[in-house]
């Protein structure tokens, strides 16, 4: 105990030094370079202590098959060989319409200031936003609650717990502000997954092959942005013909923000299967501009073909000269090279002398001329 008593003391004297010679600066870095070294030490022995207190966690083939009848239904089967590098869910968005109960009281709009004050858990600045913030710790969570009735559930990690969240919602305005509602049309309006590549991602080669798809400004934001082409409606296959999972793949990614150190940030998906499926196809671009590219091989062909740039959208791509004389040529080939009796015959010279001026006289004495 004096041992720690003693060592506090030295550390404030420290921070609360003031050098005004040459001598005491030199001696400030000694004293300084020590206890940054002790630091270090310190931290290494409890970090090797705490490794050494883990638990070894159980990989053998019967525990992993015990724990594969819960992940049954997930789109795992694209991440063969690379489980490591499946996302995970971190937020959830939930929205949910709570309609007032009949003979109740309860009326529309709701009074927030009322549910403010009488809502233990509850945080409202109208001037900073204009919705009843509630707090929740299991699951940790929070619920923006609108005059207009309107549920927002966010921080949840899961559908089901994002849906339990609601219910808790609805259940202590009840309880404590005497705001008695159904709720219905409950639905997840966005999803966030993450994910690291383990590997380090060259942010400037990614933007300048996917130069038609990407956006990377390290000034403004230290991340990449990385909205593929076609994800937002479909699989976005360049290489190959649609399969129905691409067709039914309505709601993918819209934007991918990735860092330099290999993390990852999914937004835009509704369903956790949109999110696997969507990065499968996303993930070999990422590791092909990162320095360990040799994990692409262990990826399907079919998966890495999917968002491979085309030369036309690279901007180091040649600049190729085509013919607009030759394609509109083909065209009317395609139209009108039928065979058929009715095509007409190309146009000759004629003389003045055939024009029959009788006729050009008559429509124009018609016409008032």
């Amino acid at each position: 105990m004096e041992d720690a008593w003693v060592e506090m003391k030295r550390d404030i004297s420290l921070a609360n030094k003031t050098n005004k010679t040459s001598e005491s600066s030199t001696n400030f870095r000694k004293d300084l370079q020590s206890a940054m070294n002790r630091v270090v030490a310190s931290c290494r022995v409890e970090r090797k202590r705490k490794f050494d207190a883990a638990e070894v966690l159980d990989l053998s083939d019967e525990t992993i098959l015990k724990a594969a009848r819960f992940t049954d239904n997930f789109a795992l089967a694209n991440y063969c060989g690379i489980l490591h590098l499946v996302p995970r869910l971190v937020n959830i968005v939930t929205l949910a319409e709570a309609v007032p109960v009949y003979g109740s009281g309860t009326t529309l709009p709701l009074d927030l200031h009322a549910i403010g004050a009488r809502c233990t858990n509850a945080y409202y600045a109208p001037k900073r936003f204009a919705a009843v913030q509630l707090a929740f710790s299991n699951p940790r969570c929070r619920v923006l609650v609108f005059h207009t009735g309107r549920l927002v559930g966010t921080g949840c990690s899961g559908p089901m717990a994002a849906r339990m969240s609601i219910l808790k919602a609805a259940r202590q305005l009840a309880e404590e502000a005497g705001v008695h509602v159904h709720l219905r049309k409950f639905s997840v309006i966005n999803q966030v997954g993450a994910v690291s590549i383990d590997a380090k991602l060259d942010c400037d080669a990614f933007a300048s092959t996917h130069s038609a798809t990407s956006h990377y400004d390290r000034a403004s934001f230290v991340g990449l942005a990385w909205r593929p082409g076609g994800e937002n409606i479909c699989c976005g296959v360049l290489h190959s013909a649609p399969t129905q999972d691409c067709t039914a793949h309505s709601r993918a990614l819209l934007v991918a923000e990735i860092y330099s150190t290999g993390k990852a940030n999914l937004p835009g998906s509704t369903r956790q299967r949109d999110l696997l499926l969507s990065f499968s196809r996303m993930v070999s671009e990422l590791l092909r501009h990162s320095n360990r590219p040799d994990v692409c091989k262990l990826i399907p062909e079919h998966l890495r073909l999917c968002h491979l740039p085309k030369s036309v959208t690279r901007d180091d791509a040649p600049v190729l000269a085509h013919s607009r004389s030759s394609a509109v040529d083909s065209v009317v080939e395609d139209l009108f090279d039928t065979g058929d009796d009715w095509t007409l015959d190309p146009l000759n010279a004629i003389s003045v002398s055939e024009i029959d001026c009788s006729e050009d006289e008559v429509i124009l004495e018609l016409a008032g001329f």
